[in-house]
């Protein structure tokens, strides 16, 4: 039996469902998908196999002096 709460099973399963759905609209489309990736959030052009790095964005909310 599972120790983690059927809930949570199933709210894993629904995320994992809506990327790979969008995912998958990228590669149709040809635009980007912006994940978060070792602290920072990335812009990535996906590949057929992998998502590739395309460009990271500009350090958002952070104030300039």
């Amino acid at each position: 039996m599972s120790t983690k709460p059927l809930w949570i099973i199933q709210a894993d399963a629904a995320l994992r469902r809506a990327a790979r759905r969008a995912y998958d609209t990228a590669v149709r489309t040809g635009t980007l998908l912006c994940v978060y990736r070792d602290g920072k959030v990335v812009r990535l052009m996906p590949a057929e196999k992998e998502a590739a790095l395309r460009e990271e964005p500009s350090e958002y909310g952070t104030k300039k002096p």
